[in-house]
């Protein structure tokens, strides 16, 4: 019995990227939103938009499974079901988002996987690309928090500080709400916030 290779999903362009998401009506104007401030600091940063595209319009990709659906999928795929996640299942959309990215659009760029994989929670060692996404998913035009314009500004000026800046806000956050906190984000802030003390 001869076996065939499964064939590889090709990569698809942004006008066909945008026909594949399942997303919501809100959850898509989110990823378009943060498709557009995530341009405007690539053309800053110099990050090619090649790059830029594909991870900011799929970052949110498996949102378009709700916490009970998440938590079957994180199962099904052996991902460690911790605590932190057990009680908050959506914080596996982005590990999820990043399996989906590759399996299902064709992305073969570890970069833009990772990219998607941390842009909740951050991680040391961020390339400027995973900087990005990280902060245009929390800055992007529809966010409103307290400090955000200030975020806006600094994302512009300081990559590494306003990738400080935002996760010590995410930080205040949780702990406001009482909410379990996942040891990636805190590892993000001390990293960064070691960076910003050695002058680095």
């Amino acid at each position: 019995m001869s076996t065939k290779p499964v064939p590889k999903p090709k990569v698809l362009a942004r006008d066909q990227l945008l026909k594949k998401l399942k997303l919501d009506s809100e959850r898509l104007k989110h990823s378009l939103r943060v498709e557009k401030v995530a341009l405007k600091l690539g053309q800053k940063w110099r990050v090619s938009k090649k790059k830029i595209i594909p991870a900011a319009l799929l970052h949110d990709c498996a949102r378009r499974y709700n916490a009970r659906q998440l938590l079957r999928v994180a199962r099904k795929l052996g991902l460690k079901i911790d605590p932190v996640r057990k009680y908050q299942p959506k914080l596996f959309h982005a590990e999820i988002g990043a399996y989906l990215a590759e399996k299902e659009f064709g992305i073969k760029s570890k970069e833009i996987l990772r990219a998607i994989r941390f842009h909740t929670t951050g991680a040391p060692k961020m390339t400027k690309l995973e900087k990005i996404i990280y902060l245009a998913d929390h800055i992007e035009e529809g966010r409103n928090f307290s400090g955000v314009e200030k975020m806006r500004k600094l994302a512009f000026k300081n990559l590494d500080l306003a990738v400080l800046e935002s996760t010590n806000q995410m930080l205040k956050f949780l702990l406001k709400e009482n909410l379990p906190i996942y040891f990636q984000t805190i590892e993000t802030r001390n990293y960064y916030l070691n960076k910003f003390l050695r002058g680095l």
